[in-house]
């Protein structure tokens, strides 16, 4: 059997096979942050704007009690997330980080199970040698692991660590990037930066690049991403506190797929 029949058909639920483009949303900042404003009640969220975006990024958890609302002809594809971290509790939160850790929460065989056209997990740069090993570890293992299944893997990549800086942020991200494709990534999501920067990495990528916007970008800015050869726009939890978001996802959505 030809093994990547399974994961070209998973992968064009989230990247539409027309156009080479995808709109995605990322709900799972509430797994590490808890009631986060604006997502509160998934449900209804999501059936506000499950038909104006191409894929949605939800926990295991969600993806069980949700499930109504994803997948299908008309809706959103669901990805799961498969880890969870700490490390972006800041000091005011309840509580506190004192050591960052990040663990596997799930695996590609339950996300399977659940229905996910893809998986998620996160690569955090920046921290000690041991926490970058590690992760490095687990995302290789799960690679190996969704191989078997058919099922394609996403990768965030994370430069938040205390070792990234301003003047290696950009080169944090093409290591990462790097890295990534080695260990045998599908997509990878990577933060927003310079131009050049997610132009250098789409041009040298074989597989599918998206960045991880925390705002809904004006349609100049939409434009150079993809006339950059980037696959899609990765939106965070901050938009649904934006007011008309649900007319600003489709909108988007539609300028997308013109």
């Amino acid at each position: 059997m030809n093994i990547d029949i399974g994961k070209t058909i998973r992968i064009s639920d989230i990247i539409d096979a027309k156009d080479g483009r995808s709109l995605l949303l990322d709900t799972t900042i509430a797994s590490t942050l808890g009631a986060t404003a604006g997502i509160e009640n998934l449900h209804d969220v999501l059936k506000q704007v499950n038909e104006h975006c191409d894929g949605i990024i939800v926990n295991p958890g969600q993806a069980e009690h949700q499930a109504e609302l994803l997948g299908g002809k008309r809706r959103a594809a669901p990805i799961i997330r498969v880890d969870w971290t700490n490390a972006y509790r800041t000091e005011d939160f309840a509580l506190p980080v004192s050591n960052v850790k990040r663990l596997m929460i799930s695996s590609g065989e339950d996300a399977l199970n659940l229905g996910a056209s893809a998986v998620l997990a996160s690569l955090l740069l920046g921290f000690d040698d041991d926490f970058e090993s590690k992760n490095i570890r687990e995302l290789s293992l799960l690679a190996r692991e969704c191989q078997r299944l058919f099922l394609p893997l996403i990768v965030d990549i994370r430069p938040i660590g205390e070792r990234v800086a301003e003047n290696n942020f950009e080169d944090s991200i093409k290591l990462g990037a790097s890295f990534m494709l080695e260990l045998g990534a599908d997509a990878l999501i990577i933060p927003k930066c310079q131009p050049i920067t997610y132009q250098f990495i789409a041009e040298w990528m074989k597989v599918p690049v998206l960045i991880h916007l925390e705002d809904f970008p004006v349609e100049k800015d939409a434009e150079k991403i993809f006339s950059a050869g980037m696959a899609g726009i990765v939106l965070s939890e901050s938009i649904f506190r934006k007011e008309c978001f649900s007319e600003k996802l489709e909108a988007l959505h539609t300028k997308i797929h013109e």
